[in-house]
C-alpha cells in the first residue's frame, strides 16, 4: 500500500508540475503553494493531488471574482471621471465670471489711468494676479502635502475641493453685496454699509478690487492641483493596459463637461446674472466632491483604493520583460524616493541638473516650455486687452468668452479623439514640435502686420490657436516623448518641467508685462511694442522647437 502511494504521488506529483503554469483556464496553481503557510514536501504533494481535481471550480470562482472586482474598479473610475467633468465645468462658469468681473469698470481694473485720474491703471493688475499664481501655487502644493498625510488622498481631496467651492460662494456672496451699493447714489465721502458685515467702506474698489485679485489666483491655482488629483486616482486604479483604453473617453468626458458649461455662460447669464456664476461654480464643486468621494468609497470598500505604499498591482504581472524591468525600476526607485523625502529641496535641483545633462532631450523640452509660456501669458494678455475695448458690458463679455473657450475645449477635443490619432499614423509625432511654433509665427505676424485694423478677430486667432495646441497637441506630444524615456526622466523630468519651467515662463512675462504697463502705461504705441515683441518669441520658440526636434530625431535612433 505505501508503494502504491508513493507511486500515486509521483505520478500525481508529475502531472502537477506539468500544469503548473495553466489548468487550461489560466489559473496557476503554484499560487497555492506561495499563498500558503509553510508545509512539509509530503503535505504539499498530497495537497497538490487534491487541488488538480478541484482547481476548475476554484479558478471559476477566482475568475468570476476577479470581473466582479475589475466591474468595481470602473464603476470608480466612472464616479471619478463624473466628479472631473463637473470640476471642470464648474470651473468654467467661475472663469468667466471671475475675467469679467476682474476687467469691468465697476468692480474691477477696468478703468484707464487715461479716462479716470483715481483709478491705479487699466489692466496692469492682471499680469501682476498672473505672476502671483505660481507662488500662491507652491503655498497651496505644501498646505496640500500636509493635508495629504494628516488624512490621505480621499480626505485631501474633500477638504480642497470644499475650501475652493467655499471660497466660490462667499466672493460671490461679498461681490453680490457690492455691487448693490453701486446702484446707490451716495455723496461723495460717505460711508457705505456692506450687508451683513458690521464696518463700512468709502469706496467700493477698496474692497471688490482685492477681492477679485485673490478669487483670479485663487482660482488659477486650485483648478491644476485638483485636476491632478482626480487624475491620481484615475491612473493608481487602472492598470497601464487597461488606462490605454480609457484615458482618452474620461479626457473626452472631462471635455464635454467643460465645453457645456462654458456654452451655457451666456444663457445663463442673461438669466440670472454674472454675479451668480460663482454660486453654480460653488454648487458644482459641491456635486464634484460628492462624486469623488463615491468613488473612494467603492475603492476602500473592495479594497483598491491608492495608496503611496501600494502603487503597483498583481495585474502588472503580464506585462512583456521590457515593461517588467522598468516596473522592478519602479518600485526601487519608489522606495529610494520614500527615503529622499526628507532630504532638502535643493537636492531635486542638483538632480535635475543632472539629469538634464544626462538626457539633453528633457533641457531642450525645459527651455522649449519656458519660451512657449511666456508667448502663451503674452498672447493671453493681447487678447484679453483686444476684448475689453471691443465689448464693454460685462454681461455681454463674460457670453462671448463662454462661448469662445466652448468652441476652444470642442476643438480640442475633436482633435484629441479623432485628428490627432489618424495624423499619427502617417506622420512621425515628433513634428508636433516643429507645427506649433509654426502656427503660432503666422497668427503673431498675421496680427503684427494688422494692428490698427485687425481688432479682437486677430486676437482671438492666436490665442485660440496657442490654447487649442496645449490642450491636444502638447499633451500628445509630451506624452509620447516620455513614454520612450526611463524612470527618472518619466517622473522627476516629467514633474520639474511641469512645474518649474510652465510656472516660470508664466510668471517670468507677467512680471515683464506689470512693469511696463506701470511704467509706460496704455499708450497708444504700447501694444504695437507688445505685438512686435509676441513676434520675437515665436521665433524663438521655432529655434527651441528645431533644436529639440533634432535631439529626439537622435534619440529615437538610438
Amino acid at each position: 500500500m505505501n508503494i502504491r502511494r508513493a507511486a500515486a504521488a509521483e505520478s500525481s506529483n508529475a502531472d502537477s508540475g506539468s500544469r503548473n503554469h495553466s489548468d487550461g483556464q489560466g489559473c496557476p496553481l503554484s499560487s497555492v503553494r506561495k499563498n500558503g503557510a509553510d508545509v512539509s514536501s509530503h503535505e504539499s504533494i498530497k495537497k497538490n493531488s487534491e487541488d488538480v481535481s478541484s482547481s476548475p471550480s476554484l479558478c471559476s470562482a477566482k475568475h468570476r471574482d476577479g470581473v466582479v472586482l475589475r466591474s468595481k474598479r470602473f464603476q470608480a473610475v466612472f464616479g471619478m471621471a463624473m466628479s472631473l467633468a463637473i470640476h471642470l465645468g464648474g470651473y468654467e462658469l467661475s472663469r468667466a465670471a471671475v475675467m469679467a468681473l476682474f476687467t469691468s469698470d465697476g468692480l474691477g481694473f477696468g478703468k484707464s489711468h487715461h479716462t479716470t485720474s483715481s483709478s491705479e491703471g487699466g489692466l496692469s493688475a492682471l499680469p501682476m494676479a498672473v505672476g502671483c499664481v505660481s507662488p500662491f501655487s507652491i503655498m497651496l502644493l505644501w498646505f496640500y502635502a500636509k493635508t495629504l498625510v494628516l488624512g490621505g488622498p480621499r480626505y485631501a481631496l474633500q477638504i480642497h475641493t470644499m475650501i475652493c467651492a467655499g471660497a466660490q460662494i462667499f466672493c460671490g456672496w461679498l461681490l453680490g453685496a457690492l455691487d448693490q451699493l453701486l446702484e446707490l447714489k451716495k455723496e461723495d465721502g460717505a460711508a457705505l454699509i456692506v450687508p451683513g458685515l458690521s464696518f463700512g467702506v468709502k469706496d467700493v474698489l477698496t474692497l471688490s478690487q482685492p477681492t477679485l485679485f485673490l478669487l483670479f489666483v485663487f482660482q488659477n491655482a486650485y483648478v491644476q492641483l485638483l485636476y491632478n488629483q482626480h487624475w491620481a486616482f484615475i491612473s493608481s486604479v487602472l492598470t497601464p493596459d487597461e488606462g490605454t483604453q480609457a484615458f482618452a473617453p474620461i479626457a473626452g468626458l472631462g471635455s464635454i463637461g467643460s465645453t457645456l458649461a462654458a456654452g451655457m455662460v451666456s444663457t445663463l447669464v442673461e438669466r440670472f446674472g454674472l454675479i451668480r456664476l460663482l454660486y453654480m461654480a460653488g454648487a458644482l464643486f459641491v456635486m464634484s466632491a460628492v462624486f469623488a468621494d463615491v468613488a473612494f468609497g467603492l475603492a476602500r470598500k473592495h479594497g483598491f483604493e491608492p495608496s503611496g505604499d501600494n502603487e503597483q498591482r498583481s495585474a502588472e504581472k503580464s506585462f512583456s520583460n521590457e515593461q517588467e524591468q522598468r516596473l522592478l525600476a519602479t518600485k526601487k526607485h519608489s522606495i529610494h524616493g520614500k527615503m529622499a523625502s526628507t532630504v532638502s529641496t535643493q537636492n531635486i535641483f542638483r538632480q535635475a541638473y543632472s539629469l538634464f545633462q544626462r538626457v539633453p532631450v528633457l533641457g531642450a523640452l525645459f527651455l522649449e516650455v519656458i519660451i512657449s509660456q511666456c508667448l502663451s501669458s503674452l498672447v493671453n494678455y493681447i487678447f484679453l486687452y483686444k476684448l475689453k475695448v471691443s465689448i464693454t458690458d460685462d454681461s455681454m463679455r463674460a457670453g462671448w468668452s463662454g462661448n469662445f473657450y466652448a468652441w476652444i475645449n470642442g476643438i480640442s477635443g475633436v482633435l484629441q479623439f479623432f485628428i490627432i490619432p489618424i495624423l499619427l499614423k502617417y506622420c512621425e509625432a515628433h513634428r508636433i514640435w516643429l507645427f506649433m511654433p509654426t502656427m503660432m509665427l503666422f497668427c503673431t505676424m498675421y496680427q503684427f502686420v494688422n494692428n490698427t485694423n485687425s481688432g479682437l478677430f486677430a486676437a482671438s486667432a492666436s490665442f485660440f490657436a496657442i490654447k487649442t495646441m496645449e490642450y491636444s497637441l502638447r499633451g500628445a506630444a509630451n506624452e509620447m516623448l516620455y513614454v520612450s524615456l526611463d524612470y527618472e526622466s518619466r517622473y522627476l523630468g516629467k514633474k520639474v518641467i511641469s512645474l518649474i519651467a510652465g510656472k516660470f515662463g508664466k510668471s517670468a512675462m507677467a512680471i515683464a508685462l506689470s512693469a511696463v504697463m506701470v511704467v509706460y502705461g496704455e499708450r497708444a504705441d504700447t501694444m504695437w511694442y507688445l505685438l512686435a515683441t509676441a513676434v520675437v518669441f515665436s521665433c524663438l520658440w521655432l529655434l527651441s522647437s528645431v533644436r529639440l526636434h533634432s535631439l529626439i530625431k537622435n534619440h529615437l535612433k538610438h
